[in-house]
């Protein structure tokens, strides 16, 4: 794109946002054609992967099923974008942690037949701000366990705090908190996979938008 069609795109984004029509901006975006970012880890190709996602202990009994939807969201997206990797069922994780007293990815990985592990860390998860607003927010620590020998760390990242909206607050009225709940495990999970395969480099330019959406 050049410069004189990169001035028109922002000018047309400020008219618009001006109007208020989030679900346009969000629209215009996606549809300006960007470079792609490449994978940040690719050592996930051809191997049989299980995710797990450890929730914080102070995780609220009504949000307890977040860090399960987070490790199933995340291992979907592996699964459609990474070359040749293999998912664990997530039926298969959760059969496996309702049967077994023990908490180690690494039996658990040895019980689904698992070569590595994606394991998410939630050392927050909040979904309010205040009693009439909401915005997500995590913290995410993303860690591959390479278990071909031994236990050896392949990959970790710190994603560090996310905040969904970051620049704003969704007032309650606009959707029930289940909905909330659920684009933002979404946005959790884009924000984790994204770093094994490549990615638009301006995927999070009209997040806020969507969350008003």
């Amino acid at each position: 794109m050049g410069r004189r069609g990169l001035v028109s795109l922002l000018l047309t984004v400020s008219a618009v946002l001006a109007a208020g029509c989030h679900r346009i901006v969000a629209t215009a975006v996606y549809a300006w054609k960007g470079s792609s970012e490449p994978a940040a880890f690719s050592g996930l190709q051809d191997r049989r992967v299980v995710v797990v996602c450890r929730p914080p202990s102070s995780l609220e009994y009504r949000h307890a099923g977040a860090a399960r939807d987070l490790a199933r969201r995340t291992g979907s997206l592996l699964a459609s974008h990474v070359k040749g990797i293999d998912v664990v069922n997530p039926v298969d994780v959760e059969d496996w942690a309702d049967q077994s007293d023990a908490d180690d990815f690494r039996e658990l990985a040895k019980a689904v037949g698992a070569d590595t592990v994606v394991f998410i860390e939630l050392s927050e998860f909040r979904l309010q701000n205040g009693q009439t607003l909401y915005q997500g927010n995590a913290d995410v620590t993303v860690t591959v366990h390479d278990l071909r020998d031994g236990d050896r760390i392949a990959w970790e990242k710190p994603l560090g705090q996310i905040l969904f909206p970051e620049h704003s607050s969704v007032p309650a009225q606009e959707k029930t908190l289940a909905h909330f709940r659920s684009q933002f495990i979404e946005v959790l999970a884009e924000r984790i996979a994204r770093n094994f395969y490549p990615h638009d480099l301006h995927y999070d330019f009209a997040i806020d938008a969507a969350a008003h959406g």
